[in-house]
């Protein structure tokens, strides 16, 4: 049996050129009238975009989390209250200013901005932590 639709679109060079098939439109994006050679610069801005999203979002969650167990280990080693309590405090802290960190690297704008804080915070914190030694 013959397929119906075989004659509708000989190759892909046609297809590009028929648009949608039917009506012999230019090829559209969505509704938005974008024609074929301008969807190169909308992928390109979308690819931008995701990129930038995926950026924030491993920034966000483990930029995050490594400055606020950066800032624990600090509180814990130089409050000056029992070994024991010192560690509470600064996993308490460190929940309160993990969530802090994830809201602000999606509130930021710029995401340049929100790595340089993030990930300078976590590596600052953490050497100092380093530096000082274990708590005696």
């Amino acid at each position: 049996m013959a397929n119906p639709f075989a004659n509708d679109i000989q190759n892909d060079s046609q297809l590009r050129l028929a648009g949608d098939g039917v009506t012999g439109k230019p090829a559209t994006n969505r509704g938005r009238n974008v024609p074929i050679r301008q969807l190169h610069h909308h992928f390109t801005r979308t690819t931008r975009r995701r990129w930038a999203m995926t950026g924030r979002c491993l920034t966000a969650l483990l930029g995050g989390y490594a400055a606020a167990a950066g800032v624990a280990s600090l509180i814990a080693r130089l409050l000056p209250v029992a070994r024991a309590e010192a560690t509470v405090w600064g996993m308490i802290v460190s929940f309160l200013l993990y969530a802090t960190i994830a809201l602000w690297a999606f509130h930021e704008p710029r995401l340049v901005r929100v790595a340089a804080w993030i990930w300078g915070s976590a590596i600052l914190s953490i050497s100092l932590s380093l530096l000082m030694g274990p708590r005696l």
